[in-house]
């Protein structure tokens, strides 16, 4: 298949899979949104195939630089091979878990594009408009992989408008069933693919999930942004003595509580505002032996950042405030643009204002299924800290670790 030719007029000093629409000359027939072309440097060299989107500030999403490998059915169907041994074959995540993300965008190759696994459906998230015209590509590499499988597109409507296409017509022609059962190692989840954040359920956080369990057995864990119950349920699993979940999603603690149920626990999930609860907790004195702060996205663009920030740090402020001395938080930012370093420092600084200090003893990210690349870094987005919480001695200014064995 012979492919427009789209050409630079800045020099490409980077192996970045992203060409910003500064640095192209863009055609005067205009290419509809997401048209897979040949990129050539302005002296008319190869650099690679790709999809463009004059519309988009990603002018060019880059998916081979090899110039015998064209963009076909073959090609894709290679990729989705090579990520099923990624997360079966190496990880054996199969094994204990019939969910897992099997396309991690850039960390696999293909820019703009999630696919989630749950049981036996397969819920495609397209973040390019290119993926709009090959989704039956899409579709028969994946019943090709997993006979049976059943395959539901769910765009972003954000990304929709940010790419100028209709998702519509593929939503409808590939729809999502309302709800699938997974089991995640111990846990069962009933997740919602209609209404549900994302894709559905954050795959993600499932390693960390399964670390926090640890160091619940016997204690009082505190789930805030619960959403349907994942950590709380796993620390229930594990032996956790009382275990209260906050959200503000009224629907997606309906799935939670469902979800405790379905794993024969009780979990006291309340409906309200974190900041508000927590506020409430610090004066009234309440604690808890561990914390989870898992906030949704805070940031998701440059604008966004400094909000953001203020905001990570007066969560955790609070946060720190009510975990028990010697106790244990767990704080994660799935905001890409807020980097670990930066997020440590925010930390820093909570700790400071809320008169503690942080032990940090694990610093994790995403799920190994969510792979991230030398030449993409920003698919390294998740930052998950884990840290015991101790006092300081107002006198001295010194970590007071008396009294702290549960």
């Amino acid at each position: 298949m012979e492919l427009p030719i789209i050409s630079l007029k800045a020099k490409r000093n980077s192996l970045h899979p992203w060409i910003f629409s500064r640095m192209i000359r863009h055609p005067q027939k205009r290419l509809k949104p997401g048209a897979l072309v040949e990129i050539v440097s302005r002296e008319g060299d190869f650099i690679g195939r790709g999809i463009y989107n004059q519309q988009s500030n990603i002018g060019i999403r880059l998916l081979t630089e090899n110039e015998s490998e064209a963009l076909d059915n073959q090609f894709f169907h290679k990729k989705f091979e090579q990520a099923k041994v990624l997360r079966e074959e190496i990880l054996g995540i199969h094994k204990a878990s019939n969910c897992y993300r099997l396309v991690h965008g850039e960390g696999d190759g293909l820019s703009g594009l999630i696919i989630d696994k749950f049981a036996d459906v397969f819920v495609v998230e397209p973040y390019s408009a290119g993926y709009v015209g090959i989704i039956d590509w899409i579709v028969s590499s994946l019943q090709t992989l997993y006979p049976g499988a059943r395959i539901g597109v769910r765009p972003d409507e954000r990304t929709a408008q940010k790419e100028g296409v209709d998702f519509s017509k593929v939503a409808r022609e590939y729809p999502c069933p309302n709800f699938i059962e997974i089991k995640e190692n111990q846990l069962r989840i009933k997740v919602n693919l209609k209404t549900g954040h994302k894709t559905g359920f954050f795959l993600d956080q499932r390693e960390n999930r399964r670390a926090l369990s640890q160091y619940c057995h016997e204690k009082e864990v505190l789930d805030c942004f619960c959403y349907t119950g994942g950590f709380g349920i796993s620390a229930m699993l594990a032996g956790a003595k009382l275990v209260t979940g906050i959200d503000l999603d009224e629907q997606a603690l309906e799935t939670a509580q469902e979800n405790a149920q379905l794993n024969g626990v009780k979990v006291a999930f309340q409906h309200a505002n974190v900041f508000d609860y927590l506020r409430m907790m610090v004066s009234r004195g309440g604690q808890a032996d561990v914390v989870v702060l898992d906030p949704a996205k805070l940031a998701g663009c440059a604008e966004e950042i400094k909000r953001a920030q203020r905001t990570y740090g007066d969560i955790n402020r609070l946060g720190m405030q009510v975990v028990r001395p010697g106790g244990i938080l767990l704080t994660c930012s799935c905001s890409g643009l807020v980097s670990e370093q930066d997020f440590l420092s925010i930390l820093t600084r909570s700790a400071s204002e809320a008169g503690v200090v942080l032990q940090i003893f694990k610093i994790t990210g995403a799920s190994s299924d969510h792979p991230f690349t030398t030449i993409f870094h920003e698919g390294r987005y998740l930052k998950a800290v884990f840290a015991r919480v101790f006092p300081l001695s107002k006198r001295h200014g010194s970590v007071v670790t008396e009294d702290v064995s549960g």
